[in-house]
Protein backbone atom coordinates (compact mmCIF):
# COMPACT_ATOMS: atom_id res chain seq x y z
CA UNK A 1 0.00 0.00 0.00
CA UNK A 2 1.48 3.33 -0.91
CA UNK A 3 1.62 6.09 1.68
CA UNK A 4 -0.89 9.24 1.84
CA UNK A 5 0.21 12.22 0.31
CA UNK A 6 1.65 14.60 2.30
CA UNK A 7 -0.55 17.42 1.13
CA UNK A 8 -3.55 15.66 3.62
CA UNK A 9 -1.43 15.28 6.91
CA UNK A 10 -2.10 18.75 7.46
CA UNK A 11 -5.65 18.81 7.03
CA UNK A 12 -5.97 15.61 9.16
CA UNK A 13 -4.42 17.47 11.76
CA UNK A 14 -6.76 20.76 11.34
CA UNK A 15 -9.71 19.20 11.21
CA UNK A 16 -8.55 17.29 14.94
CA UNK A 17 -8.05 20.26 16.31
CA UNK A 18 -10.99 21.94 15.25
CA UNK A 19 -13.02 19.31 17.42
CA UNK A 20 -10.86 19.47 20.08
CA UNK A 21 -11.78 22.81 20.40
CA UNK A 22 -15.32 22.04 19.83
CA UNK A 23 -15.33 19.72 22.51
CA UNK A 24 -13.71 21.77 25.44
CA UNK A 25 -16.00 24.98 24.44
CA UNK A 26 -19.15 22.62 24.95
CA UNK A 27 -17.69 21.33 27.79
CA UNK A 28 -16.99 24.52 29.29
CA UNK A 29 -20.52 25.62 28.16
CA UNK A 30 -21.99 22.56 30.09
CA UNK A 31 -19.75 23.56 33.46
CA UNK A 32 -20.72 26.51 33.05
CA UNK A 33 -24.60 25.98 33.15
CA UNK A 34 -24.19 23.40 36.00
CA UNK A 35 -22.45 26.14 38.35
CA UNK A 36 -25.15 28.67 37.23
CA UNK A 37 -27.56 25.86 38.08
CA UNK A 38 -25.65 25.16 41.19
CA UNK A 39 -25.86 28.55 42.39
CA UNK A 40 -29.64 28.98 41.39
CA UNK A 41 -30.62 25.82 43.68
CA UNK A 42 -28.37 26.90 46.35
CA UNK A 43 -25.79 23.20 46.35
CA UNK A 44 -22.93 24.35 46.67
CA UNK A 45 -22.86 28.15 46.11
CA UNK A 46 -22.56 28.76 49.48
CA UNK A 47 -18.93 27.37 49.71
CA UNK A 48 -17.73 30.33 48.40
CA UNK A 49 -18.55 32.76 51.39
CA UNK A 50 -19.31 32.34 54.83
CA UNK A 51 -22.39 34.85 53.77
CA UNK A 52 -23.91 32.14 51.12
CA UNK A 53 -23.18 29.57 53.49
CA UNK A 54 -25.73 31.40 56.04
CA UNK A 55 -27.70 32.12 52.90
CA UNK A 56 -28.21 27.84 52.33
CA UNK A 57 -28.76 27.07 56.31
CA UNK A 58 -31.39 30.14 56.53
CA UNK A 59 -33.15 28.60 52.85
CA UNK A 60 -33.08 24.68 54.06
CA UNK A 61 -33.71 24.99 57.39
CA UNK A 62 -35.63 27.97 57.98
CA UNK A 63 -34.46 31.64 58.44
CA UNK A 64 -36.15 31.46 61.98
CA UNK A 65 -33.79 28.68 63.02
CA UNK A 66 -30.86 30.35 62.11
CA UNK A 67 -31.80 33.69 64.07
CA UNK A 68 -33.04 31.26 66.99
CA UNK A 69 -28.92 30.08 66.83
CA UNK A 70 -27.41 33.36 66.21
CA UNK A 71 -29.26 35.04 69.16
CA UNK A 72 -29.20 32.02 71.83
CA UNK A 73 -25.55 30.31 71.01
CA UNK A 74 -23.94 34.20 69.90
CA UNK A 75 -25.45 36.80 71.47
CA UNK A 76 -27.13 35.52 74.92
CA UNK A 77 -24.48 32.46 75.72
CA UNK A 78 -21.41 34.13 74.10
CA UNK A 79 -21.68 37.90 74.18
CA UNK A 80 -23.99 37.95 77.11
CA UNK A 81 -21.63 35.35 79.26
CA UNK A 82 -18.68 37.33 78.24
CA UNK A 83 -20.06 40.32 79.98
CA UNK A 84 -21.65 38.12 82.35
CA UNK A 85 -17.88 36.79 83.60
CA UNK A 86 -16.68 39.68 84.27
CA UNK A 87 -19.35 42.12 85.10
CA UNK A 88 -20.42 39.96 88.10
CA UNK A 89 -17.34 39.46 89.50
CA UNK A 90 -17.11 43.48 89.91
CA UNK A 91 -20.85 43.46 91.33
CA UNK A 92 -19.81 40.97 94.21
CA UNK A 93 -16.77 43.56 94.89
CA UNK A 94 -17.68 46.49 94.22
CA UNK A 95 -21.40 46.53 94.66
CA UNK A 96 -22.20 44.11 97.19
CA UNK A 97 -18.42 44.41 98.81
CA UNK A 98 -18.22 40.14 100.10
CA UNK A 99 -14.91 39.02 100.10
CA UNK A 100 -13.65 37.00 97.71
CA UNK A 101 -14.06 33.70 99.86
CA UNK A 102 -17.94 34.88 99.58
CA UNK A 103 -18.00 36.13 96.00
CA UNK A 104 -16.28 32.00 94.51
CA UNK A 105 -19.01 30.98 96.58
CA UNK A 106 -21.86 33.04 94.91
CA UNK A 107 -20.48 32.17 91.53
CA UNK A 108 -20.75 28.78 91.96
CA UNK A 109 -24.40 29.30 93.23
CA UNK A 110 -25.42 30.92 90.30
CA UNK A 111 -23.77 28.24 88.05
CA UNK A 112 -26.65 25.59 89.38
CA UNK A 113 -29.28 26.18 86.40
CA UNK A 114 -26.25 24.97 83.74
CA UNK A 115 -26.04 21.59 86.15
CA UNK A 116 -29.80 20.45 86.14
CA UNK A 117 -29.52 21.07 82.37
CA UNK A 118 -31.31 17.61 81.70
CA UNK A 119 -34.32 18.87 83.78
CA UNK A 120 -34.80 21.23 81.21
CA UNK A 121 -34.62 19.23 78.35
CA UNK A 122 -37.07 16.55 79.83
CA UNK A 123 -39.83 19.74 80.51
CA UNK A 124 -39.41 21.04 76.62
CA UNK A 125 -39.50 17.14 75.80
CA UNK A 126 -42.64 16.14 77.54
CA UNK A 127 -44.34 19.29 78.55
CA UNK A 128 -45.45 21.46 76.03
CA UNK A 129 -47.19 25.02 76.85
CA UNK A 130 -49.91 25.81 75.23
CA UNK A 131 -49.47 23.74 72.72
CA UNK A 132 -45.89 24.13 71.82
CA UNK A 133 -43.09 22.56 72.79
CA UNK A 134 -40.17 25.14 72.13
CA UNK A 135 -41.77 28.90 71.56
CA UNK A 136 -43.01 29.11 75.04
CA UNK A 137 -39.61 28.13 76.94
CA UNK A 138 -37.88 30.95 74.68
CA UNK A 139 -40.05 33.51 75.88
CA UNK A 140 -40.09 32.29 79.40
CA UNK A 141 -36.72 32.57 79.01
CA UNK A 142 -36.53 35.73 77.89
CA UNK A 143 -38.50 37.22 79.91
CA UNK A 144 -36.43 35.54 83.13
CA UNK A 145 -33.51 37.69 81.92
CA UNK A 146 -34.79 41.06 81.76
CA UNK A 147 -36.84 40.84 84.81
CA UNK A 148 -33.21 39.67 86.56
CA UNK A 149 -31.01 41.92 84.88
CA UNK A 150 -33.39 44.76 85.24
CA UNK A 151 -33.57 44.25 89.28
CA UNK A 152 -29.88 43.67 90.19
CA UNK A 153 -28.66 46.81 87.65
CA UNK A 154 -31.70 49.20 88.68
CA UNK A 155 -31.55 47.89 92.82
CA UNK A 156 -28.25 49.81 94.40
CA UNK A 157 -29.05 48.46 97.56
CA UNK A 158 -30.23 45.18 96.61
CA UNK A 159 -29.72 42.41 99.74
CA UNK A 160 -26.71 39.69 99.08
CA UNK A 161 -29.47 37.45 98.81
CA UNK A 162 -32.11 39.12 95.96
CA UNK A 163 -29.30 39.16 93.96
CA UNK A 164 -28.24 36.23 94.02
CA UNK A 165 -31.55 35.26 93.02
CA UNK A 166 -31.61 37.28 90.62
CA UNK A 167 -28.08 36.54 89.07
CA UNK A 168 -29.43 32.65 89.49
CA UNK A 169 -32.47 33.78 87.28
CA UNK A 170 -30.42 35.42 85.08
CA UNK A 171 -28.46 32.34 84.33
CA UNK A 172 -31.46 29.92 84.20
CA UNK A 173 -32.95 31.84 81.81
CA UNK A 174 -29.45 31.07 79.42
CA UNK A 175 -30.00 27.73 80.42
CA UNK A 176 -33.25 27.51 79.27
CA UNK A 177 -32.45 29.02 75.88
CA UNK A 178 -29.66 26.93 75.64
CA UNK A 179 -31.64 23.37 75.82
CA UNK A 180 -34.46 24.56 74.00
CA UNK A 181 -32.39 26.03 70.72
CA UNK A 182 -30.53 22.23 71.15
CA UNK A 183 -33.53 20.26 71.17
CA UNK A 184 -34.38 22.77 68.17
CA UNK A 185 -30.85 21.41 66.54
CA UNK A 186 -31.50 17.62 67.67
CA UNK A 187 -34.78 17.64 65.75
CA UNK A 188 -33.45 19.70 62.34
CA UNK A 189 -30.65 17.04 62.27
CA UNK A 190 -33.16 14.00 62.29
CA UNK A 191 -35.47 15.70 59.52
CA UNK A 192 -32.11 16.97 57.57
CA UNK A 193 -29.13 14.36 58.64
CA UNK A 194 -27.05 16.02 55.85
CA UNK A 195 -26.77 19.52 57.35
CA UNK A 196 -26.51 18.21 60.73
CA UNK A 197 -22.40 18.58 60.67
CA UNK A 198 -23.09 22.58 59.73
CA UNK A 199 -25.47 22.87 62.22
CA UNK A 200 -22.96 22.07 64.59
CA UNK A 201 -20.63 24.49 63.08
CA UNK A 202 -23.19 26.93 63.37
CA UNK A 203 -23.51 26.84 66.91
CA UNK A 204 -19.60 26.54 67.92
CA UNK A 205 -19.06 29.46 65.35
CA UNK A 206 -21.62 31.23 67.18
CA UNK A 207 -20.69 31.08 70.20
CA UNK A 208 -16.63 31.58 69.43
CA UNK A 209 -17.41 34.88 68.02
CA UNK A 210 -19.84 36.22 70.80
CA UNK A 211 -17.91 34.86 73.57
CA UNK A 212 -14.72 36.88 71.69
CA UNK A 213 -16.94 40.16 71.51
CA UNK A 214 -18.00 39.76 74.76
CA UNK A 215 -14.58 39.28 76.59
CA UNK A 216 -13.40 42.26 74.50
CA UNK A 217 -15.72 45.11 75.41
CA UNK A 218 -16.52 43.63 79.00
CA UNK A 219 -13.72 45.32 80.61
CA UNK A 220 -14.68 48.96 78.38
CA UNK A 221 -18.50 48.19 79.78
CA UNK A 222 -17.48 48.06 83.84
CA UNK A 223 -14.87 50.72 82.92
CA UNK A 224 -17.53 52.98 81.50
CA UNK A 225 -21.25 52.17 82.73
CA UNK A 226 -20.18 49.98 86.17
CA UNK A 227 -20.43 46.90 86.90
CA UNK A 228 -24.42 47.32 87.30
CA UNK A 229 -25.12 48.97 84.10
CA UNK A 230 -23.25 46.13 82.33
CA UNK A 231 -25.56 43.61 84.16
CA UNK A 232 -28.37 45.73 82.44
CA UNK A 233 -27.11 45.18 79.42
CA UNK A 234 -27.90 41.92 79.78
CA UNK A 235 -31.25 42.47 79.22
CA UNK A 236 -30.69 43.41 75.69
CA UNK A 237 -30.05 39.62 74.71
CA UNK A 238 -32.67 38.29 76.66
CA UNK A 239 -35.13 40.32 74.83
CA UNK A 240 -33.43 39.51 71.47
CA UNK A 241 -34.23 35.48 72.66
CA UNK A 242 -38.02 36.47 72.97
CA UNK A 243 -38.30 38.13 69.83
CA UNK A 244 -36.27 34.95 68.25
CA UNK A 245 -38.85 32.34 70.18
CA UNK A 246 -41.60 34.37 68.50
CA UNK A 247 -40.72 34.19 65.34
CA UNK A 248 -39.08 29.98 65.07
CA UNK A 249 -41.13 28.16 63.67
CA UNK A 250 -42.83 25.22 66.24
CA UNK A 251 -45.18 22.68 65.62
CA UNK A 252 -49.00 23.38 67.42
CA UNK A 253 -49.94 20.60 69.15
CA UNK A 254 -53.72 21.74 70.26
CA UNK A 255 -54.57 18.46 71.77
CA UNK A 256 -51.85 17.29 73.33
CA UNK A 257 -52.77 14.77 75.96
CA UNK A 258 -51.34 15.72 79.48
CA UNK A 259 -52.47 13.41 81.34
CA UNK A 260 -49.78 11.30 79.96
CA UNK A 261 -47.00 13.31 80.91
CA UNK A 262 -47.37 11.99 84.93
CA UNK A 263 -46.94 8.26 83.44
CA UNK A 264 -44.05 9.45 81.56
CA UNK A 265 -42.45 10.49 84.34
CA UNK A 266 -43.08 7.31 86.35
CA UNK A 267 -41.48 5.29 83.52
CA UNK A 268 -38.21 7.41 84.21
CA UNK A 269 -38.24 7.16 87.76
CA UNK A 270 -39.11 3.10 86.93
CA UNK A 271 -36.38 2.95 84.63
CA UNK A 272 -33.83 4.33 87.05
CA UNK A 273 -35.31 3.58 90.38
CA UNK A 274 -36.63 0.00 90.76
CA UNK A 275 -38.59 1.02 93.89
CA UNK A 276 -38.84 4.48 94.62
CA UNK A 277 -41.13 5.86 97.48
CA UNK A 278 -42.37 9.39 97.86
CA UNK A 279 -45.57 10.09 100.76
CA UNK A 280 -48.42 9.73 98.44
CA UNK A 281 -46.69 7.67 95.88
CA UNK A 282 -44.93 4.29 95.34
CA UNK A 283 -43.55 3.40 92.17
CA UNK A 284 -42.21 -0.40 91.47
CA UNK A 285 -41.06 -2.45 89.51
CA UNK A 286 -42.63 -5.83 89.60
CA UNK A 287 -40.72 -8.37 86.47
CA UNK A 288 -41.58 -6.75 83.41
CA UNK A 289 -44.52 -4.56 84.43
CA UNK A 290 -44.29 -1.22 85.51
CA UNK A 291 -46.45 -0.17 87.93
CA UNK A 292 -46.87 3.75 89.52
CA UNK A 293 -49.74 3.52 92.50
CA UNK A 294 -50.64 5.51 95.28
CA UNK A 295 -50.59 4.58 98.63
Amino acid sequence: MSPLPPSDLPEEKGSRQEETNVLLIEGAATGKAAAAAAVAEGGAAWRASPVGWFRMLAKELHWSFVLGVVSTYGVSQGLGGGIMRVASDYYWKDVQRVQPSAAQVYQGVTSIPWMVKPLWGLLTDVLPIAGYRRRPYFVLAGFMGVVAMLVVSLHSKLHVLFALLALMAGSASVAIADVTIDACVAENSIMHPHLAADMISLNGFCASVGGLIGFSISGLLVHAIGSQGALGTLAIPSALVIFAGMMIKDVHMPNFPYELVSSFLCQIYVRYFPVLTFSDLTVTKLGSHEVCRSK
